[in-house]
């Protein structure tokens, strides 16, 4: 009898109609990542280590007590050039979004001053999350039609 009620304690939710729903999965933050460099052939992005993606993006270490990101990769450009691709997994979506829209903020600011010809790229950032608000998207790029699809390609 008990393996009959562990059994079925670990089956799928089921939906308002009866049937079993599957839980919503992705693909691991970094293939994530890597995928959409590739598809916008940003290949001259280079790869933000992760202690730097921490700070940076959050103002935190991975390790922290109170960290929401549990994982991410994140690509940018280097010298004057705003072009970045990051995916964070995260455990509170609305938290990670207001941390990487003062990033963005930030990134704004100093383009504004340093290379205001990246400040366009910066205004149309693309930030989206998944349906579940499991993962979330950051794409600064020129190309920001292409961008689009290809985010939503991989968050759907």
């Amino acid at each position: 009898m008990l393996a009959v009620l562990l059994i079925t304690g670990c089956s799928a939710p089921a939906s308002s109609d009866g049937q079993e729903t599957a839980p919503i999965s992705h693909a691991p933050v970094e293939q994530m990542a890597d995928s959409l460099v590739k598809d916008l052939g940003m290949s001259e992005l280079k790869e933000v280590k992760e202690r730097v993606l921490y700070g940076m993006f959050f103002e935190t270490k991975k390790d922290a007590e109170d960290n929401f990101v549990t994982n991410g990769k994140v690509y940018r450009g280097e010298d004057k050039n705003a072009d970045t691709v990051g995916v964070f997994e995260t455990t509170d979506t609305d938290k990670c979004l207001e941390y990487l829209n003062k990033y963005l903020d930030t990134q704004k600011a100093n383009s504004q001053m340093y290379s205001p010809e990246e400040v366009f790229k910066i205004d149309n950032a693309i930030l989206e999350t998944s349906k579940d608000g499991s993962v979330v998207v950051l794409v600064v790029s020129s190309e920001i039609e292409k961008a689009q699809t290809a985010v939503s390609e991989l968050l759907k």
